[in-house]
């Protein structure tokens, strides 16, 4: 992605601190104006000695965008769109999502049992799993991912989501040394029993990538976080193994011969390279699969041997607004950013119309019908009058560049909401410094996207729940309502989908009123890929979620 003129960048961060004491484990575990310039660029990039470039369009071989460049491969870590997706390929996990969003078994056999007090789930592997070393990849597995992502100690940023299972607060709190509710019965059964009623606890959890135990097993608590294995991993569990990053220049994978599903494609590069640049090598050849932008779509469909799928995307961008601030904290404030801001007039102008203003992060028939906060600046005015806003007093708006609706929509945002009042800075940052302001809680404004709360309409609480604290859990800007946590609650205590969507629907107009986000808009994916892939199925999954499930119908020609 190009970076607009006339902005400036950002140092790093200080990170956060962890715990880092050390507890023994029963069993052994230890823890856890056109494109014509960047076509140029584009053709630069194919003299480089770049040795992706000599698989280029070879058989078997797959040249791939990535929108930002990764920083680690490990589930533990706080949500990283980069770092997700090159999981996605390496890790496999025992649920996803499907083209419809609806919860798809991967390495589970089928869907969870839920008892009718939705207290006990049972989970049953398919027979037969394996590692890319050939070991067994069993329920014991399961266990140890999930003891370690429930275990604060190992630098986790998950456990807030294990919360309602049994034993999670003991291990927690350094009084136990072993998740008590997530058992292997056998090999491919897994047990989990929760203190509470949790039906939606698989949605939550399941689509976290299973670790081997056998690799990391005997590693202290207090040094899993942060492995090497995270960095190179050497056994995985998806369509491909993991090879090499070349720092900032690609992510080298190759197909896994002991994938449950057998793979043709043989190798993959995953490119961390802007978006103007990636379509313009997709017309040279350069690139086989890319996310484009909706501005390029006009391009990409003129070029000789491309085609283009989209889809409806449930992940939305958004801007985060940090609570922790005094200033932020009244809601009229949030609401008056809203009525501030042209969403629809984002989606017409910035995205070509490739998308939808939302008004909650609840998607679908769930979400509160109507815009609740159009485009109105007289209100805007109004609002930050009576919460009593001083318009002399900058708010920074912190952002990754690259994608070319994102660097728009901020220059655009910036407008606007000078226009009632609010003076804006714009502020560059790289993916690891804007993950440190969140957890310093030093950013003002944060604009990001991503997220899949279609699935599973309770894991809006992992970024909206009071304690779900970012790196806890995602609530980024810190919003905390009471009310709203316990219809999440209540809804997770019942099995019966009606009763379920009736509170969930309840949520979402407490959601909508609070404005914990600044929501914009819902774009949808467009990705274009050569002639040459075929079985490729469009995601309408953001980029930054594990958005792809179907990699043993991919082939090269």
């Amino acid at each position: 992605m190009t970076i607009p003129t006339g902005m400036r960048p950002t140092g790093m961060r200080p990170t956060g601190t962890r715990r880092t004491g050390m507890r023994g484990r029963i069993g052994g575990r230890g823890g856890a104006a056109a494109l014509g310039a960047v076509l140029a660029a584009g053709a630069l990039a194919a003299c480089s000695s770049d040795p992706t470039q000599q698989g280029a369009g070879d058989t078997g071989v797959l040249n791939m965008y990535l929108y930002q460049k990764p920083k680690t491969f490990s589930p533990l870590a706080p949500n990283n769109g980069p770092d997700q997706l090159v999981m996605s390929f390496i890790f496999d996990s025992l649920y996803g999502a499907d083209a419809s969003y609806e919860l798809t078994p991967r390495l589970a056999e089928a869907a969870p049992e839920v008892s009718g007090d939705a207290k006990t789930i049972t989970i049953k592997l398919k027979p037969g799993l394996k590692w890319s070393d050939g070991k067994p990849l069993t329920a014991k597995d399961v266990v140890f991912t999930y003891t370690a992502l429930a275990d604060p100690e190992t630098g986790s940023a998950q456990s807030g989501k294990f919360a309602a299972v049994e034993g999670a607060k003991e291990l927690a709190d350094g009084d136990a040394d072993t998740l008590d509710g997530v058992t292997a019965v056998d090999d491919t059964t897994v047990k989990i029993t929760t203190t509470r009623p949790a039906a939606g606890l698989a949605g939550l959890i399941g689509n976290t990538p299973i670790l081997p135990e056998h690799v990391l097993g005997a590693v202290p608590d207090k040094d899993l976080g942060g492995h090497a294995f995270f960095t190179r991993p050497t056994v995985s569990s998806g369509a491909f193994t993991f090879v090499q990053y070349k720092t900032d220049q690609y992510v080298e994978l190759a197909a896994n011969p002991n994938h449950r599903e057998p793979v043709s494609i043989k190798k993959v590069y995953l490119k961390p390279v802007t978006s103007d640049v990636a379509t313009a090598q997709l017309g040279t050849g350069e690139m086989d699969l890319v996310q484009v932008a909706p501005t390029d779509l006009p391009t990409v469909e003129a070029m000789d041997g491309v085609k283009v799928a989209t889809a409806k995307s449930p992940g939305f961008n958004r801007i985060a607004v940090n609570q922790s601030q005094d200033r932020f904290k009244d809601a009229k404030v949030r609401q008056a950013m809203l009525h501030a801001i042209d969403r629809k007039g984002l989606v017409d102008k910035v995205l070509g119309g490739a998308g939808t203003v939302v008004d909650s992060s609840f998607y679908g028939e769930l979400a509160p019908a109507g815009e609740r906060y159009p485009f109105d600046p007289a209100k805007a005015k109004s609002l930050l009058a009576e919460a009593g806003w001083d318009p002399s007093e900058p708010v920074t708006l912190s952002w990754v560049p690259g994608q070319r609706d994102r660097d728009t929509a901020a220059t655009v945002i910036q407008s606007q909401l000078g226009a009632v009042g609010v003076k804006v800075e714009l502020e560059q940052v790289q993916a690891d410094a804007l993950l440190s302001s969140y957890e310093d809680r030093s950013f003002d404004l944060a604009l990001f996207g991503g997220g899949n709360y279609a699935t599973e309409p309770s894991t809006v609480g992992t970024i909206d729940g009071c304690d779900a604290g970012y790196p806890d859990g995602g609530n980024i800007g810190h919003f905390c309502d009471e009310e709203l946590d316990g219809l999440l609650e209540r809804a997770d205590a019942v099995a019966d989908p009606a009763e379920r969507k009736g509170l969930f629907r309840r949520a979402a107009e407490i959601e909508q009123a609070g404005v914990p986000y600044l929501w914009l808009y819902n774009p949808d994916t467009i990705w274009a890929y050569r002639t040459n892939l075929a079985g490729f199925e469009p995601s309408g999954m953001p980029t930054n979620e594990l958005g792809f499930w179907n990699f043993a119908n991919w082939k090269l020609s």
